[in-house]
C-alpha cells in the first residue's frame, strides 16, 4: 500500500523532483567562480589524497589478477558508489529539517526530497564515472560494451540502497536529532569495511566471510570485476545485494510515509 503510495507520488511530482534536483545542483555551487567545475575538482582531489597515501606512502598494490596493476584507477572505481552512497547518505539526515517551512506551510509530498537528492548526487556520479573512464583509456586500458552493462547491475541496487536509507534517515532524524551525529560516525566504519582502499583477499580468510554481509563490499568489488575483468561477482553476492537493496527500498519508504504525519507536529 505505502509503496505504490510513495511511487504513485513521485511520478505525479516528477517537475517538482526536477526542480529540486536542479536547485540543489545551482545551491551548491552558488557564488562560486568555476561553479560546476568543482564536480570534477571534488572527486579528483579526493582521488589523489588516497593515491598519496595508500599507493606512494603505504605502498599498496594490487596485481593483474585484479584486471589491472594501476592501484589509482582501481581505487576510483571503487571509491566512487562510495561517494554517491555516502554523500547522498549524509546530506539525507536534515533534508526535512531544512525544508521545515515547506512542510509546515503546504500540503507537500515530502517524499520527493531524497528523490531529488540522489539525482542530484547521481549527476556528479556521472561526472566521476567519466573521469573514471578516461583514467582507464589514458593508462593503457580498454573497456568492453559488456561491461558497462555490468555495471548497471549494481548500480541499480545501489540507488535503491541509497534512496532506501535517505528516506529511513530523513525521516527518523526528525524525531531523533542525533541521528545526524550518528551517521556520520557509522559512515567512517563502513567505509573502512568495504575493502574500498584495499584488496579483499589481505584480509584473513576467517574474517573474510563476514565481509560478505556488507552490500557495498559486492557492489565495490562488482564495479571493479565489470570495468576491470568484464565479470560478474558470485551468484550469492549478487542475490544478497539485491535482496538486501529492496529491502531497505520498502522498508526506508515505509518507515517514511508511517512518520510524515508527525513531521508538522514536531517541527
Amino acid at each position: 500500500m505505502y509503496l505504490r503510495t510513495t511511487v504513485k507520488s513521485i511520478l505525479f511530482n516528477k517537475y517538482l523532483v526536477k526542480n529540486f534536483m536542479i536547485r540543489d545542483l545551482k545551491n551548491r555551487y552558488a557564488g562560486s567562480m568555476m561553479g560546476f567545475v568543482w564536480s570534477v575538482i571534488h572527486p579528483l582531489t579526493t582521488l589523489a589524497i588516497y593515491s598519496l597515501v595508500f599507493s606512494w606512502m603505504l605502498n599498496v598494490r594490487v596485481g593483474l589478477e585484479f584486471g589491472t596493476d594501476n592501484f589509482t584507477v582501481w581505487m576510483f572505481a571503487g571509491l566512487l558508489p562510495w561517494i554517491f552512497f555516502s554523500e547522498t547518505l549524509s546530506r539525507s539526515t536534515s533534508l526535512v529539517i531544512d525544508n521545515t517551512n515547506l512542510i509546515k506551510k503546504t500540503v507537500f509530498p515530502s517524499e520527493v526530497l531524497p528523490v531529488s537528492l540522489l539525482l542530484s548526487n547521481a549527476i556528479n556520479f556521472i561526472i566521476g564515472f567519466m573521469i573514471l573512464l578516461a583514467g582507464i583509456y589514458f593508462t593503457g586500458g580498454s573497456i568492453e560494451f559488456v561491461s558497462l552493462i555490468y555495471v548497471l547491475v549494481y548500480v541499480l541496487p545501489l540507488v535503491l540502497m541509497i534512496l532506501g536509507f535517505s528516506w529511513l534517515c530523513a525521516s527518523l532524524n526528525v524525531f531523533f536529532r542525533d541521528l545526524g551525529q550518528l551517521v556520520g560516525v557509522l559512515l567512517n566504519v563502513i567505509f573502512y569495511a568495504s575493502a574500498i582502499i584495499y584488496p579483499l583477499n589481505v584480509i584473513p580468510e576467517k574474517f573474510r566471510e563476514w565481509f560478505f554481509w556488507n552490500p557495498l563490499v559486492h557492489v565495490v568489488d562488482g564495479m571493479r570485476l565489470s570495468l576491470f575483468k568484464s565479470e560478474l561477482i558470485n551468484r550469492d553476492g549478487l542475490l544478497y545485494l539485491y535482496v538486501f537493496s529492496l529491502l531497505i527500498f520498502v522498508i526506508g519508504q515505509y518507515i517514511f510515509q508511517k512518520t510524515k504525519k508527525g513531521f508538522v507536529d514536531v517541527l
